[in-house]
């Protein structure tokens, strides 16, 4: 779900992120956390003023809303004029481009002429009179949308626009409005279409926080039922991942827990903390939250007892086997029920890996053919090797194909997922360890580049960094006298190739062609509608 959202990749530091009642921070906050305000200029006025708009921020843990600790300060992101309140919004397309990508560091759109004539009559409506008790990024969100800007952008605003609230009207609002426009922005956006059903998700959110238990069930059944599939290149498992926050979703509703941090809805960590440390997180727990404790406590005690019952069954898989050819599916219980459906995964799985040993032509075949979604237990695990392998056969061609690397293995595609990208990231790192071992022969001229191009691979932008550079200078400041540890480094499955190394090769090349002709084909429609 978070996959949605332009995450600022902040440091913690220090700051205290249990979510409490929201406001901006103060210059004492910001400062003592070391945050520079920034200065910007009033659309309307003309006149300076300074901000801060970075906030403590931990984007490693997620909540229910997609928001992160920390994030109810998440208003002061938006810069607001002190005089007529016009608040300044972010561009987030621009915000993912260019070198401050990924730094967390948010561009702001500059108004064009045709909406600076337009705002000084937004703002002397009633309707934004109304709004100026709301949450900033609601405030924002609603400019937004009157000025049409960019399905992306009100989407980011929309979805934000609850975290920062501080009190319960706010909340109510904000989160009436997000049940009301998401669908529309949500099809709107320029994304893969399984991106228009994961955002609906948080509608179910929305909803349970209203206490709209019944249109939140129903809706997040009706989202269940969607089926989609990864675009090529895109992580085959969120295509999956969504099952999980169902099922949590599912047991606050059905428990009528209405709070924002419903104890069910969270990650199993996170609820664990909020139910056996009171003290730490007063402002997480709501007023559902002793209730969803107990609740949560005898569901974690019912099932670690069924487990147990089913580990039995298992001890005994002669016993088992019997039980489950006697027994049709439906009327079994649940407990013998789930013990033939493990001890089937594991028969099946063993067959898979018997499939990759014994037959890797027929693997690679199956595998090809058969979608991610659509392969049984046989073919999930037979082809989790392949697929594996597929990567190492695309890399072994790239090695080979300094064109081909040049063409396919940008950054974008190395951090991407699937068999090119697998593929352009070992090559990509092969080739950054044969340049380091070039680098090392000559020690005196590798301390020079070391210390002169210093910017170039020192600091945390993993993304930019020269990585052959990284490694040998790296090396040679922690005093190493030999290479011997770059030696063959990353040439994993470079020689020796096994036979489903072998098998897959065929189809690693008609990968590479098949990517490169759909560039190729894309950039000639770029050169022709910007002719």
């Amino acid at each position: 779900m978070a996959r949605f959202l332009f995450v600022c990749t902040l440091a913690l530091a220090s700051f205290a992120v249990t979510p409490v009642s929201a406001k901006v921070l103060n210059p004492e906050q910001a400062k003592r956390e070391e945050f520079k305000p920034e200065s910007f200029t009033c659309p309307l006025t003309g006149k300076r003023f300074k901000q801060v708009v970075t906030h403590p921020h931990f984007p490693l843990e997620s909540y229910p809303d997609g928001s992160h600790p920390g994030d109810e300060w998440i208003d002061t992101q938006i810069p607001e004029c002190p005089q007529d309140r016009v608040p300044i919004l972010p561009d987030y397309a621009a915000s993912m481009e260019g070198e401050d990508a990924g730094s967390g560091r948010l561009v702001y759109h500059t108004y064009t002429a045709e909406e600076l004539a337009r705002i000084p009559g937004l703002i002397a409506s009633e309707e934004w009179a109304d709004m100026l008790g709301q949450t900033r990024h609601q405030r924002a969100y609603w400019l937004a949308k009157q000025l049409g800007r960019p399905s992306f952008d009100r989407f980011e605003l929309l979805v934000h626009s609850p975290w920062s609230a501080e009190n319960d009207e706010q909340k109510r609002a904000a989160l009436e409005v997000l049940i009301s426009d998401l669908p529309a922005i949500a099809d709107d956006l320029d994304a893969p279409p399984e991106y228009r059903v994961f955002a609906r998700y948080y509608m179910v959110d929305a909803l349970r926080q209203l206490a709209r238990f019944d249109e939140a069930l129903a809706l997040l059944d009706l989202l269940d039922k969607q089926v989609v599939d990864a675009e090529p290149g895109e992580d085959p498992d969120w295509a999956y991942a969504r099952g999980e926050y169902s099922l949590q979703q599912a047991r606050a509703i059905k428990l009528k827990d209405s709070d924002r941090f419903a104890i069910e809805a969270l990650d199993d960590r996170t609820a664990g903390r909020l139910c056996s440390d009171l003290a730490s997180y007063p402002a997480m727990r709501g007023p559902n939250a002793a209730r969803s404790c107990k609740a949560r406590e005898e569901r974690l005690a019912r099932e670690d007892a069924e487990r147990g019952a089913v580990r039995a069954l298992l001890d005994d898989r002669a016993a088992l086997d019997m039980q489950c050819d006697d027994a049709a599916p439906d009327a079994r219980d649940a407990i013998l029920d789930e013990a033939c459906r493990q001890a089937l995964h594991e028969a099946d799985w063993a067959k898979g890996e018997r499939l990759v040993r014994e037959q890797p032509e027929q693997v690679a075949a199956i595998c090809e053919a058969a979608a991610e979604p659509d392969r049984n237990t046989v073919q999930v695990s037979a082809c989790t090797s392949y697929d594996f392998t597929l990567g190492y056969a695309v890399a072994e061609l790239l090695d080979a194909d300094d064109a081909a690397f040049a063409a396919l293995c940008d950054v974008g595609t190395q951090l991407g997922y699937g068999a090119i990208s697998h593929g352009c990231k070992l090559s990509s790192e092969r080739r950054d360890y044969r340049r380091a071992v070039d680098l090392w022969q000559d020690q005196a001229s590798l301390r020079t580049t070391c210390r002169r191009d210093r910017h170039k691979w020192s600091g945390d932008d993993y993304e930019h960094r020269d990585h052959a550079l990284w490694l040998a200078c790296n090396a040679q400041e922690d005093g190493e006298k030999a290479s011997y540890w770059l030696d063959s480094y990353g040439e994993e499955g470079a020689s020796d190739p096994s036979p489903l190394h072998r098998a897959a090769l065929p189809y690693a090349r008609k990968a590479i062609d098949t990517e490169l002709a759909r560039r190729a084909a894309q950039s000639q429609q770029n050169d022709l509608q910007t002719e």
